[in-house]
């Protein structure tokens, strides 16, 4: 037994070694990195499913457009998306959302939280699943978190920021925003701070038509507001310094004074002004589809796309090139703790 424990001594000592080092490693990025960091803007991918697909006309001079959260297609309760599933679950989640898509008539969807490749949605690439079942042929994924955890039960987890188009894309370019965490739990943050997925922006140009349209599909930041006001500062200074920046449309989840499950309730930023008023400050001439900037915080969550809140985190917003011809929150979808935004857009003469 001496025997033993003498060959057995170095080895405990080396895993001592490295479980200090991995702890002093998580300490000194919480210690060392900044509350929150935009990173430069980069090249994304440009998926073409059909090289020799030929162009796509305009119906009536408009444009369809849907900006949803899909959640994983994990169901309308945040606190069942950790619960197991079958398969059939996901996929019946995301044949009604294909169904909305299609009944809409929809040329454009802008989607955040898409799985591609993670065991808690049955390790199906939900983004060709989708564009399989419509037969579209583009699309502009930005992958924001792709992390195996080896002591959770959802071990692999790849997600993405996707635009999916009926129309060609040009082009794809993201920044993404890395955020520390507000858990109740100080050990929490630390630890989890790493781990955790980064916010996307992303500028995809798509040619409809004979125009070049750029849309903006975002994720902001969940976890605190400055974070999220400096982001919707970023993009306003990105669509301004443009070559496109007369003709956009922007969509995703802002997380307007959103929280999630043990952090606490925002209520400092629910008393300041609304962040999106940055937006108005900087893109004057900018609109969105059911709000203006004089909006109070309750008029804009009288509008929720997040029902268990009834909150408002869901916007769709458009420059002079465009108006607003019809909008709708869909509310009977359940494939999400979600609901779609779907926005039809005239498109106006230069």
């Amino acid at each position: 037994m001496k025997i033993f424990y003498t060959f057995l001594k170095p080895f405990v000592i080396i895993l001592i070694i490295l479980l200090c080092a991995v702890i002093l490693w998580f300490l000194y990025r919480w210690i060392s990195d900044p509350e929150y960091k935009i990173s430069n803007v980069q090249d994304g991918v440009v998926l073409n499913l059909n090289e020799s697909a030929g162009s796509v006309d305009l119906k009536n001079k408009s444009l369809t457009v849907i900006s949803y959260n899909l959640g994983f297609a994990a169901g309308s309760m945040q606190n069942t998306l950790a619960d197991e599933h079958p398969l059939s679950f996901y996929s019946q989640n995301l044949d009604n959302f294909i169904s909305l898509v299609k009944e809409k008539n929809a040329d454009i969807l802008l989607l955040q939280e898409v799985d591609l490749n993670s065991k808690r949605s049955g390790y199906v690439n939900q983004l060709e699943y989708i564009m399989n079942r419509l037969g579209w042929n583009y699309a502009a994924p930005v992958i924001d978190w792709n992390f195996y955890f080896p002591l959770r039960k959802e071990h692999q987890i790849v997600k993405s920021t996707v635009v999916i188009s009926k129309f060609p894309i040009i082009s794809n370019k993201y920044t993404l925003t890395s955020c520390k965490p507000n858990f109740e739990n100080k050990l929490v943050d630390i630890f989890y701070y790493p781990l955790l997925w980064k916010s996307t922006m992303q500028q995809v140009k798509v040619l409809a038509g004979n125009r070049t349209i750029s849309f903006y599909n975002v994720h902001l930041c969940v976890w605190n507001r400055t974070a999220r006001l400096e982001q919707i500062r970023y993009l306003s200074k990105w669509i301004k310094n443009s070559d496109n920046s007369d003709s956009f449309i922007i969509g995703g989840d802002f997380n307007f004074q959103a929280y999630i499950r043990g952090t606490p309730v925002p209520s400092d930023d629910m008393l300041k002004p609304p962040v999106l008023r940055a937006l108005w400050d900087d893109l004057h001439e900018m609109r969105e589809s059911i709000i203006d900037k004089s909006s109070s915080t309750e008029d804009i969550h009288k509008h929720f796309t997040f029902p268990e809140r009834k909150h408002r985190y869901d916007f769709l917003f458009y420059s002079k090139e465009f108006n607003i011809e019809d909008v709708e929150i869909v509310h009977d979808l359940q494939s999400s703790d979600h609901l779609p935004l779907v926005g039809v857009f005239k498109i106006l003469q230069k």
